[in-house]
């Protein structure tokens, strides 16, 4: 049934959306979910790009892992013929303190966003960790070279063996030692800081912005905008290990601060990644459950609904979710703004068939439903 003119509601997106940040898994976690799996749920929303992290298992830390990891991808037939264009998908590369060699030589692959940053030890599992800061900056010599991304997942380990968590502190501190490592690259290394929470993140993100950091982007994540500690938008009786990530949900006045930068014209350099991370509903509710939201199929809704409660122009959320990282990644991208009619309804969205539970479910949000023209 139409739904009649008067009572229609349209937002314009460009053609292409680009994920920034999503976790694929695959391989030995294909029970959580599948490269071609995300990709499809991607798709419902109009995520066209979608950009891999390398902490799989086994973790993608070679050339040889990253180049078979990125020609799965998106190789299902169901991707192919998909209703939108099949697009190259990324990936990111884990950085180590040994895999030198194995990231320079992957760099000059298509299929290579740039080169991921996890601190070692209590912060991450696996292989992947850089501990010594010199590792550090020749990675980050390595992505100048290539004229690739460095992306950094900021949380200091000290601070997180002593406290536990990630604390806003231990955030505060790695970024502070990363802007301070790639000070004399400032004017060339293209440097990414993930899942920013808290404003003195931003700020200090700011200040070195206005000191010659040129290619220095903020990545926001959808559960940052819409969830926070204090339970908002939570789903009632979901237990709260489906809210846990790294990093950690912070308070209201951080979720508030950070979705006042959508709107703000005079910062350019923020990206939106949906930070996909699929666990089941039994990892979850394990003694120790890990941390990640699944979140790709919201990116998108989520940023209208934003943009419709605070007034955020068409234009800026299409800068937000491709423009920006079109002209970070050095994507090429449709100039396209495609119109569709939007509908506000309650997420009832399902990842792997139900197997992961969804903490959004609940959520009133504006989604796109159908594509005008």
């Amino acid at each position: 049934m139409r739904v009649p003119e008067a009572q229609t509601e349209y937002f314009r997106l460009n053609a292409d959306i680009i994920d920034t940040h999503v976790h694929m898994r695959g391989w030995k976690e294909r029970y959580k979910t599948s490269p071609d799996q995300v990709i499809l749920e991607g798709f419902s929303s109009g995520i066209t790009i979608s950009i891999a992290m390398p902490n799989t298992r086994p973790s993608i830390d070679s050339y040889h892992l990253g180049v078979k990891y990125a020609l799965q991808a998106g190789s299902h037939p169901r991707v192919v013929s998909s209703t939108f264009p099949h697009r190259l998908q990324k990936l990111y590369i884990g950085a180590t303190d040994e895999n030198f060699d194995e990231v320079g030589r992957f760099l000059h692959t298509p299929f290579a966003a740039g080169i991921k940053i996890y601190p070692s030890g209590e912060v991450t599992t696996g292989k992947l960790g850089v501990v010594k800061d010199s590792s550090i900056l020749r990675h980050m010599v390595s992505a100048v070279e290539a004229n690739k991304v460095l992306a950094v997942h900021c949380a200091d380990p000290t601070i997180f063996k002593e406290k536990g968590c990630d604390t806003i502190e231990g955030e505060i501190k790695y970024l502070e030692k990363i802007l301070d490592l790639a000070y004399i690259l400032r004017r060339q290394l293209k440097l990414v800081i993930c899942h920013v929470s808290c404003r003195t993140s931003v700020e200090l993100i700011l200040r070195a912005q206005r000191n010659g950091y040129k290619n220095l982007f903020i990545e926001l994540a959808p559960h940052y905008l819409w969830f926070d500690s204090a339970g908002t938008n939570w789903k009632p009786g979901l237990d709260p290990a489906f809210y846990k990530c790294f990093n950690s949900l912070r308070g209201p006045e951080e979720r508030e601060y950070l979705v006042s930068l959508l709107g703000r014209k005079d910062i350019k350099n923020i990206i939106i990644g949906s930070d996909r991370a699929d666990h089941t509903t039994q990892e979850k509710l394990s003694s120790n459950p890990p941390g990640g939201i699944p979140s790709n199929q919201e990116l998108v809704p989520v940023m209208i609904t934003l943009a419709k409660q605070h007034g955020i122009s068409e234009k800026r959320v299409a800068d937000l979710i491709c423009f920006n990282a079109a002209r970070l990644f050095g994507i090429e991208v449709s100039k396209e703004m495609v119109k569709y009619r939007i509908e506000k309804q309650v997420d009832n969205l399902q990842y792997n068939n139900g197997a992961v539970t969804n903490p959004w479910n609940g959520s009133e949000l504006y989604f796109p439903i159908e594509r005008i023209g």
